[in-house]
């Protein structure tokens, strides 16, 4: 929806300055908004008259509306406190959410009124849910793919269960390598920048399509620029099938790598720091860039969506499985006899699990001074 520009009525001061002369145009910023239902139904829509300096985005996929959540995309004047008002089903509305945290509302008859706080800068992750897991040198990305989210290129038609529980185990079959190699460690103390670990969004949030099924492991390098991404394709059986690289931020071709290639992931100072290899018979092969690799294979005959074996020079196997239970937002990860248990707010993914250690009292000795 777009507002057309409201026209002055009275006449200007012959005696003042034209305030429109030479005024710079309002810098804007883009906001997603994230308004979650107790229960199905329909949603709520962005009341212009609440706001006119602000426009609705009507691009595809930045908008959605289904059984979970009501997803607004909305353009507004940076860093001013704006009080916007959304009309609908408001009945069903008890949560508002913008990035990752909530913002205060209330109810006005048939609106809900939500505070925005001066937003700096775009503000569009609300509609991801994703579970960050945060190591030395790494982050892992785990994507919470629910059917009654599915949208963009998933939108209809057969949804990729198979593919998105073989993202899952991949993810942290990675993670296990990762530990195992030291890798995570490497890159922090080399300053070489983080591993980022992620699968593949089913939601298509701010129109991040994401498709076809795959996974990723990339170095992300100081500043981005330079970070080769590689996009590491699940076929319907759960295996992989090949790879596809682009380099952020230079003019440099995207490169395709088969089953049985290599492609060796270059750190800011020129060297290899890790390899990976789809095998022949799509699994996949990790290590450092030189030193021997770890073998990562599915653990059933169901592909990776079976579970994983990640065997790695001079360790015993480990098998690693994963369970995702969206309903009560509670990612369970096992390796071998032990089991990871995270927990994880439904609506938006945010870990609420302990992630760090308290510190000791003040008179502990901790060998930092």
């Amino acid at each position: 929806m777009m507002l057309a520009a409201t026209a002055a009525t009275a006449a200007p001061d012959a005696g003042a300055p034209d305030a429109a002369v030479g005024a710079p145009a309002e810098a804007t910023v883009r906001v997603v908004l994230k308004f979650v239902k107790h229960r199905a139904g329909a949603g709520v829509r962005f009341d212009a008259a609440s706001c006119p300096a602000c426009r609705l985005v009507t691009e595809a996929n930045w908008n959605a509306d289904n059984d979970r959540e009501t997803v607004v995309a909305v353009t507004v004047p940076r860093m001013r406190s704006l009080e916007l008002g959304f009309a609908g089903s408001v009945a069903t509305i008890w949560r508002v959410i913008l990035e990752g945290g909530d913002l205060p509302f209330r109810r006005e008859g048939a609106r809900i009124v939500v505070a925005l706080p001066p937003v700096p800068a775009d503000a569009i992750t609300a509609g991801e849910v994703a579970t960050h897991i945060v190591e030395p040198g790494m982050v892992l990305r785990f994507e919470h793919a629910d059917p009654a989210r599915q949208a963009g290129d998933y939108a209809g038609g057969r949804f990729p269960a198979v593919e998105r529980a073989a993202a899952d185990v991949l993810e942290f079959a990675q993670r296990e390598a990762v530990r195992e190699l030291g890798l995570g460690e490497h890159v922090a103390r080399a300053g070489l920048g983080t591993i980022q670990i992620m699968g593949f969004d089913t939601n298509a949030p701010h129109d991040h399509r994401d498709s076809p099924p795959h996974i990723h492991m990339h170095l992300r390098w100081p500043g981005n620029t330079g970070t080769q991404i590689g996009h590491y394709y699940i076929g319907p059986d759960g295996l992989l099938t090949h790879n596809v690289v682009g380099v952020k931020g230079l003019d440099a071709p995207q490169r395709r790598f088969e089953r049985g290639q290599a492609f060796t992931t270059i750190g800011a100072d020129g060297q290899g720091v890790y390899t990976h290899r789809i095998t022949a018979e799509g699994w996949l092969d990790l290590g450092r860039s030189d030193g021997p690799l770890c073998h990562i294979r599915p653990a059933g005959a169901g592909g990776f969506a079976s579970g994983a074996i990640v065997a790695c020079p001079g360790q015993a196997p480990r098998r690693i499985s994963v369970d995702d239970d969206l309903a009560h937002g509670v990612l369970t990860v096992d390796t071998d006899a032990i089991r990871e248990t995270f927990r994880y707010d439904p609506d938006t993914g945010r870990l609420t699990s302990p992630s760090d250690v308290p510190r000791p009292g003040p008179s502990v000795f901790t060998g930092d001074g």
